[in-house]
C-alpha cells in the first residue's frame, strides 16, 4: 500500500509540473513562434509556386515566339505584309505582358527581402531573352518600314513614268492627228462640172480664158481624195476639161447609163494629173 501511495505521489507531482510548464509564458511564446513559422513556410511555398508558374508561363511564351520567329522571317520575303504586321503586334502584346509579370515578380522578391538567388537569376535570364526578342521584332518592323518606303518610291516612279508615258502618247496622238490632217489636206482635191452658164453662176468661170484665177469658191466644189479618186462620171453628151491638167494623165470616155449619154473622166496618173492644180473644172454640154 505504501508503494502505491508513493507512485501516486510521483504521478501527481509530474502532472502538476506539466501543467506549470504549459501555463508558462515561455511555452506560449514558443507555440506562437512555431505557428508563425508554419504560416511563413506555407507563404514561402505559395510564393515559390506562384513564381514558378509565372516563370513557366513566360518560358512557354518565349518558346512560342521562337517558333513564330522562323515563320515571320520566311513570310518577310513574301507579300503577306498585313498578316506579318498583325502577328508582330500580337507578339509585342505577349512580350509586354511577360515584361509586366517578370517586373512584378522581381519587385515582390525585392520587397520580401529574401535572398533567392536562383529565382532572381532565372528572372534576369528571361528578361534578357525578352529584350533579345524585342530587338528582333524592332528589326522586322524596320525592314517592313524600309520595304514600304521602297515600294512607295517605286510607286512614285511608276506613277511618274505612267504620267510621262501618257504625256508622250498624247503628244504622239496629237502629232498623228496633225499629220493625218495635213495628209488629208495635201491629198484633198476639188472638182466641179456644169454647163458654161452654171459655172459662171457659181463664180468658177468668168469667161473662157478666166477660170479659177482668184477667189476660188471651194464651197461649190465636191471634195475628194486624189489617192482614191480615179474616175468621175458626168451626165452629159460631151465634156471638156477647162482646168490645167497635163494631157496623158487622163482620158474622157463616152458612155451610156440608163439610156442617157455619159462621159467618164478616167485619171490614169493621179500624181501627174493633180500636180499643177488640185481644182478640176469640167464643162459639160
Amino acid at each position: 500500500m505504501k508503494k502505491v501511495l508513493t507512485i501516486l505521489s510521483v504521478a501527481l507531482v509530474a502532472v502538476m509540473l506539466s501543467s506549470c510548464v504549459e501555463s508558462s509564458k515561455k511555452y506560449q511564446t514558443l507555440l506562437a513562434e512555431k505557428e508563425s513559422l508554419s504560416i511563413e513556410a506555407q507563404n514561402l511555398e505559395n510564393e515559390f509556386n506562384s513564381a514558378m508558374g509565372i516563370i513557366n508561363e513566360v518560358e512557354n511564351n518565349l518558346q512560342a515566339i521562337r517558333d513564330a520567329e522562323g515563320i515571320l522571317l520566311v513570310k518577310q520575303e513574301g507579300s503577306e505584309r498585313d498578316q506579318i504586321i498583325s502577328e508582330i503586334i500580337q507578339i509585342k502584346e505577349v512580350m509586354a505582358a511577360n515584361h509586366a509579370r517578370l517586373d512584378s515578380l522581381s519587385d515582390a522578391l525585392a520587397k520580401a527581402n529574401r535572398n533567392n538567388a536562383n529565382l532572381r537569376a532565372q528572372i534576369k535570364k528571361l528578361q534578357a531573352q525578352l529584350a533579345e526578342k524585342e530587338e528582333m521584332i524592332a528589326n522586322l518592323q524596320a525592314q517592313i518600314a524600309e520595304k514600304d518606303g521602297q515600294i512607295a518610291n517605286l510607286n512614285t516612279q511608276v506613277s511618274n513614268l505612267n504620267a510621262n508615258l501618257n504625256n508622250a502618247n498624247n503628244q504622239i496622238n496629237d502629232l498623228n492627228s496633225r499629220n493625218m490632217a495635213q495628209d488629208t489636206e495635201l491629198n484633198t482635191v476639188y472638182y466641179i462640172a456644169g454647163t458654161k452658164k452654171e459655172l459662171k453662176e457659181k463664180g468658177v468661170m468668168l469667161n473662157a480664158k478666166n477660170i479659177l484665177k482668184s477667189g476660188v469658191p471651194t464651197e461649190v466644189f465636191t471634195k475628194g481624195d486624189k489617192r482614191e479618186l480615179t474616175t468621175i462620171t458626168f451626165d452629159a453628151k460631151k465634156a471638156v476639161v477647162l482646168s490645167n491638167h497635163p494631157t496623158g494623165s487622163y482620158n474622157l470616155v463616152p458612155g451610156n447609163a440608163d439610156g442617157k449619154k455619159t462621159v467618164t473622166l478616167e485619171i490614169t496618173d493621179p500624181e501627174m494629173f493633180w500636180n499643177v492644180t488640185k481644182y478640176l473644172v469640167v464643162q459639160t454640154k
